[in-house]
């Protein structure tokens, strides 16, 4: 280790400051690939949706009690006029209960993980409609789905083993 950094700080006198400064950046991207933030995004996204979805369930496709009794009378849509209740409720707290487990298991699975994303951007901006003092969370959810939409799931998915398989045939 002392010797890859004494030959690096070698070079960098040698190349001058933006010689050692390439060799900086060169070092930290092998610390951190590109297909390692990708696949952190993807898990810092699910997560809390996931852990979300997982609390409105009693099992396999009953939701709990509360998950509608939320949606019923406590969750309101704060829009300039409200706020406005969600429209049928019941059916409403079923289908976000649903997308909570399934587009993070795609997220981190790698799969459709675009479209994933863009559920999960999509339902943070209603939940900024529904807690307006939540956006710095909001905020971050928002800018980690950004990021998986414009760069993808990496290779540490299916999506890339797919795409890969693809080009093979």
């Amino acid at each position: 280790m002392l010797t890859s950094i004494r030959n690096l700080l070698d070079k960098a006198e040698a190349g001058g400051r933006a010689g050692w400064l390439a060799r900086i950046d060169g070092l930290v991207a092998r610390i951190a690939p590109a297909s390692l933030a990708q696949l952190a995004l993807r898990f810092g996204l699910a997560v809390p949706f996931w852990r979300s979805g997982m609390s409105k369930w009693d099992g396999f496709l009953q939701l709990n009690d509360v998950a509608v009794l939320l949606f019923t009378s406590e969750f309101k849509l704060h829009l300039p006029g409200g706020p406005y209740d969600f429209p049928m409720p019941a059916a409403t707290a079923f289908l976000v209960a649903c997308a909570e487990v399934l587009l993070p298991t795609f997220l981190i699975l790698g799969l459709a993980t675009r479209l994933a994303a863009l559920g999960l951007l999509a339902m943070t901006i209603v939940i900024q409609f529904t807690v307006p003092d939540g956006w710095p969370i909001h905020l971050t959810w928002a800018a980690m789905a950004l990021g998986v939409i414009a760069w993808g799931a990496g290779r540490l998915s299916v999506d890339w083993w797919f795409g890969a398989s693809a080009e093979k045939t």
